[in-house]
């Protein structure tokens, strides 16, 4: 299935699943609706957005993100990175300091006071910069944490001076919000897999779990992953660390995949294999797609705000003091005129396999298809999506 890629260090253990912002003039009404929706079973509800970065994880957090009955939460990982020192997916302590984090957060927990202190300093601190269309956590950029919610005009920074107790992270998590959304990136999980979501998940008695697995087209990632320096090749002739990149990218997104291909029956309804490209181009249709799997009502200003945020502004002048709103479909298409079709061939050697279990179209050279944005390169069925079927 993949070309041996030599000189990389890797982790070769077979993987075994056991036990198993509103925009301006968009008028959102209070975001506390309470614990009713999606809890018939008395169980915190909770959707995991797993995936890569530069996967568009974040635009598609930010949809949950304007969810009013959503908690969401921008990669609690980075938690446990930060207060265990750094990122060290195959070290013991940094397994069970995350698992402990993320299992609390799974049933509103927040675990302690240092936890607590830590996201009070990376969303009062840290996004301090961001406007009320960037806030990466609307329920923690709302009351009773800040003096308005972030659709009031007069909501700022500066009215967000109430830091992070443990107690009122829980209560509200718990009281005002239906269900926790997070994402997740595979690079911070433990064994860089979800086999430890899973487990945890089916070993609870107090909440319950869905997992979106977010992916996308290789050929757009690693590109991105380049220009944001994830890696860096100066070897412009054999593109060595283009090759080690994708070879390692591609391989643990197949490797998450066979955990998920092994999953009882009883997850089939519980995960949803999402192409960003298919949200991305038809950003209506998915939103609908993704209320649906989540079961979430629909919500007018949610589908209002992403018509925006999926949209640019029609003048230079709304496209300057709205940056926040992006051409989705461009987005999710920019690696067709923008990268090499040498780097492209590339890609498509190391990832070629997972390409085609989801449904991706090799170019095979095809320097005119590449630049013929109107020519799809993605499968209407594709083999990975059958897994979920019943």
């Amino acid at each position: 299935m993949y070309i041996s890629m030599p000189h990389i260090e890797k982790n070769n253990k077979k993987v075994q699943v056991s036990g198993l912002p509103s925009a301006r003039g968009i008028n959102i009404n209070s975001r506390s609706q309470g614990p009713g929706e999606g809890m018939a079973s008395g169980k915190r509800q909770n959707l995991i957005i797993v995936a890569h970065g530069r996967s568009g994880s974040s635009f598609t957090g930010n949809i949950f993100n304007h969810h009013p009955s959503v908690f969401y939460l921008f990669e609690p990982y980075q938690t446990a990175e930060r207060l265990h020192g750094k990122v060290e997916p195959f070290d013991k302590d940094y397994e069970a300091e995350s698992l402990e984090w993320m299992n609390g957060l799974l049933k509103c927990d927040f675990v302690s006071p240092r936890h607590a202190q830590d996201l009070d300093h990376y969303y009062r601190k840290v996004m301090r910069r961001e406007s009320r269309h960037t806030q990466a956590s609307l329920a923690l950029s709302s009351p009773p944490f800040c003096r308005f919610s972030t659709y009031d005009p007069m909501w700022s920074q500066g009215s967000c001076k109430e830091t992070f107790d443990q107690k009122m992270l829980e209560q509200v998590c718990k009281t005002n919000y239906s269900m926790t959304v997070m994402k997740a990136l595979f690079g911070r999980m433990p064994q860089t897999n979800i086999k430890h979501l899973i487990q945890m998940c089916d070993a609870s008695s107090e909440f319950e779990c869905k997992i979106l697995f977010l992916v996308r087209d290789p050929r757009g990632i690693i590109p991105s992953s380049q220009a944001v320096n994830f890696f860096r090749d100066r070897d412009r002739i054999g593109l060595s660390r283009t090759r080690e990149f994708s070879y390692l990218n591609c391989k643990r997104t197949e490797e998450n995949l066979d955990i998920l291909r092994s999953l009882p029956a009883m997850w089939r309804k519980r995960i949803k294999i999402l192409r960003y490209e298919d949200l991305a181009l038809n950003p209506s249709k998915g939103l609908a797609k993704l209320l649906e799997f989540a079961e979430l009502p629909m919500n007018d200003a949610l589908s209002k705000w992403l018509h925006l945020a999926s949209h640019k502004g029609e003048t230079k002048v709304e496209q300057d003091a709205n940056p926040w709103r992006q051409d989705s479909a461009e987005g999710a298409n920019r690696w067709r005129w923008k990268v090499m079709p040498y780097d492209i061939t590339v890609i498509e050697h190391y990832c070629k396999h997972v390409m085609k279990l989801l449904g991706y179209k090799r170019l095979n050279l095809s320097y005119e298809i590449q630049r013929q944005i109107d020519i799809s390169l993605i499968e209407d069925d594709f083999e990975a999506s059958r897994w979920l079927v019943d």
